[in-house]
């Protein structure tokens, strides 16, 4: 049996990106941020808001794009003002109007966010997603630190333009309660990684049929377990991130049991651990789930097979197979 700790290692250092080291992205965010203060300042000087990162930069689970992909930034927005000062896609309109005044990058309004996307060469190189948010307001009618993300399109029905309760910053802290431990927190990342870059090698980025990397997360959120052991010659501990894996992946696969009478496909559903607790998966079609299914079930079997096998370069070049040409072969 294998371990292929060291090849795992090799791995994440190839697909992983350290954002708080990555002087160009970030730089990226700043200039977009500070387009927007100053656009407001300008044209609308009673409108401020704070910044934070968020999603994968947030929680230091993000991968390199593969060719084709590009850089996704999450960028929080919270206005200093309540949802019931303004509507929401007003609000977001006001947001696509000054960012869309400069040339080369496209500005558009999604149904959770504004995208800011840049492109060099004809290809798209990065986008910024800004989620944009509010405050509530307490029984007094005071702002306080509930938070709402504006939600909508400027042609969607008037219910679909709706502020919608959210919680971002409390993910990463249940994830640091869950695994307190510093080191089987970084376990808990490489695993998300390894997930993530699987995603972006076997499925198309186009529609629904792609899971989202927050649909991982959350499934490593519930069924991720710390895999150690301790080695008494070193006198540390010793990590075993191909356990890990496929514990998650195996566990995953065995949640395909509930069973639609209504059209003979199965579907899971993974909700967001904080608000506003979404299905996660609730965007797939059935065939997309069927799909999603069908390849968690390649992965677990590729997991076993590198896990049984004796040969280091067999197990991985089985490996490669599902996670593309980053997967060392020694």
């Amino acid at each position: 049996m294998t371990e292929l700790q060291t090849q795992f290692n090799k791995f994440h250092d190839a697909i992983k990106i350290d954002f708080d080291g990555n002087e160009p992205l970030r730089n990226k965010r700043d200039i977009i941020v500070d387009n927007l203060r100053a656009g407001l300042k300008r044209s609308y000087p009673h409108l401020t808001f704070d910044s934070f990162n968020q999603g994968s930069y947030d929680m230091a689970t993000g991968v390199e794009p593969l060719d084709g992909d590009d850089y996704d930034i999450d960028v929080g927005i919270v206005f200093n003002l309540t949802k019931d000062n303004v509507e929401p896609v007003i609000l977001k309109q006001i947001v696509h109007d000054i960012l869309d005044s400069v040339s080369q990058r496209k500005v558009e309004i999604k149904r959770p966010c504004v995208r800011v996307q840049y492109q060099k060469a004809s290809e798209k190189a990065y986008h910024i997603d800004l989620a944009i948010y509010s405050h509530g307001t307490d029984i007094r009618g005071n702002m306080n630190d509930t938070l709402y993300i504006a939600k909508g399109l400027l042609g969607s029905s008037t219910d679909k333009k709706i502020w919608e309760i959210s919680d971002p910053y409390q993910l990463k802290e249940l994830i640091k309660t869950k695994i307190s431990d510093n080191s089987d927190r970084e376990q808990f990342r490489r695993v998300v990684r390894y997930l993530k870059r699987w995603k972006d090698y076997n499925f198309s980025s186009s529609g629904a049929e792609r899971p989202t990397g927050i649909a991982l997360t959350a499934c490593c959120f519930y069924l991720f377990s710390m895999q150690k052991y301790y080695d008494y010659p070193t006198g540390t501990y010793r990590y075993n991130d191909l356990k890990a894996l496929s514990n998650v992946v195996n566990v995953l696969v065995n949640t395909f049991n509930t069973f639609n009478t209504f059209n003979g496909y199965t579907r899971i559903t993974v909700k967001l651990p904080v608000r506003p607790e979404n299905d996660l998966f609730e965007k797939m079609s059935d065939t997309q789930m069927l799909n999603f299914k069908q390849k968690l079930e390649t992965l677990k079997t590729a997991l076993e097979s590198a896990t049984n096998d004796v040969s280091t370069y067999a197990a991985c070049t089985r490996l490669i197979q599902v996670f593309g040409r980053d997967f060392p072969t020694s």
